[in-house]
């Protein structure tokens, strides 16, 4: 497994050579693959994300793991922060960043060109109950909403859009979005942008853009991840949302043609899958003692033919994309055939072996019991035993 390991580290490296813009985005919070859509994003080929997990909270991480991992996955230096795209903060303590971190954060925006982008939650904005809100750091001004403390709402809604026009809003087919079960009260800020709001009576933000000195700031004023947005993440295009507000909040154009994307990033999501699955697979077989050098050879060719369709991608080459892709499941199809085909050799030499070892034994012992039956006849019955 070392030429697939090889090839899967080599991957970033190839990537950079291509010359295309990869988006560095630093995600903050609740970054738990199985209930956050950071899988989703990190698939894009576009997106560079860092799991930075810092959500304080019963369920999700303690104050110790969180500072552990900010000191492990934040950048050491400011230069490195200012070379990346987007901070995304989603359920985070507003008191549990330094605020070093903060004002670098908002200062990179300002100066630099980076985005923000906050996601709603318990956690989010103006807080609620104990956690306080994003107003006391450098954070809160530069938001596209104004924040109101601990208030929160607990109500089913659905979104309105208001700004038509935007990309954002363009590319996807609001009318089927599903409910959400809460929102973070917020007021609309002067200067931003409203892209949507809820259908209450309220009428509160849901998202907004705001162009903060060289930089932009998002707000999406409710939850992504169970909780709020269970049903949310149910939606056919909630993987494809994830992705497009990332490219809004960086500033990156967003793609129109929603059908072709949408079946590329499905094909993605499946590959990558796959690809894991038959990994395993092989690994399992390489234990078993088969010759796995030919399927490592094939896996290789299979990755090299995923980076040209991101490659394709990256160019917004959909079509061309599109049939890299399936070329590369089609690959993926292959090298599990051949694999199922190299673990039933391998299990029939070890049944064979098996075989000749029980068959073996059961002859030698047979011999053995024959002869001494055989034997048994040479000598004379003795009536007593005599005790020395």
């Amino acid at each position: 497994m070392r030429g697939i390991a090889l090839a899967l580290l080599l991957l970033p490296c190839l990537s950079a050579a291509f010359g295309t813009d990869v988006a560095k985005v630093y995600y903050l919070g609740d970054c738990l693959p199985s209930s956050s859509p950071i899988g989703y994003i990190g698939d894009d080929p576009a997106i560079d994300v860092i799991a930075v997990p810092a959500t304080v909270s019963v369920g999700y991480f303690t104050e110790s793991e969180a500072q552990r991992a900010l000191r492990l996955y934040l950048p050491r230096t400011y230069q490195e922060l200012a070379e990346g795209a987007l901070i995304l903060l989603s359920d985070v303590r507003a008191d549990t960043l330094p605020t070093k971190w903060l004002n670098s954060f908002s200062q990179s925006v300002e100066q630099d060109g980076l985005g923000l982008m906050m996601i709603g939650g318990w956690l989010s904005f103006g807080g609620y109950s104990d956690s306080p809100s994003w107003d006391i750091t450098s954070i809160g001004p530069i938001l596209p909403v104004q924040l109101l403390d601990g208030q929160i709402k607990d109500a089913i809604w659905r979104p309105i859009v208001v700004s038509p026009e935007d990309p954002l809003m363009t590319t996807l087919p609001w009318e089927s979005c599903p409910h959400f079960g809460g929102y973070n009260v917020v007021m609309p800020k002067e200067g931003a942008h409203l892209l949507a709001r809820t259908n209450d009576a309220v009428g509160n933000p849901f998202m907004a853009l705001m162009t903060v000195g060289a930089g932009r700031s998002f707000a999406f004023c409710t939850d992504w991840t169970p909780g709020w947005g269970a049903a949310f993440m149910e939606w056919d295009f909630y993987a494809d949302f994830a992705v497009y507000s990332v490219y809004c909040a960086c500033g990156k154009e967003v793609p129109q043609d929603l059908a072709l994307v949408h079946t590329i990033r499905t094909e993605m999501i499946a590959y990558t899958s796959e690809k894991d699955a038959l990994i395993s697979f092989i690994a399992f077989v390489e234990k078993v003692g088969a010759n796995v050098v030919r399927l490592e050879e094939m896996v290789q060719d299979a990755e090299t033919r995923r980076l040209e369709a991101d490659e394709h991608y990256m160019l917004q080459e959909y079509e061309d994309c599109d049939l890299s892709l399936k070329d590369a499941r089609i690959a993926l199809t292959a090298i599990e055939a051949e694999t199922v085909k190299v673990k039933n050799r391998v299990f029939l030499w070890i049944w064979a072996i098996e075989w000749m070892a029980v068959t073996s034994t059961l002859m030698i012992t047979g011999s053995l019991l024959w002869a001494l039956m055989m034997k048994r006849r040479l000598y004379r019955d003795v009536g007593t035993t005599r005790m020395i």
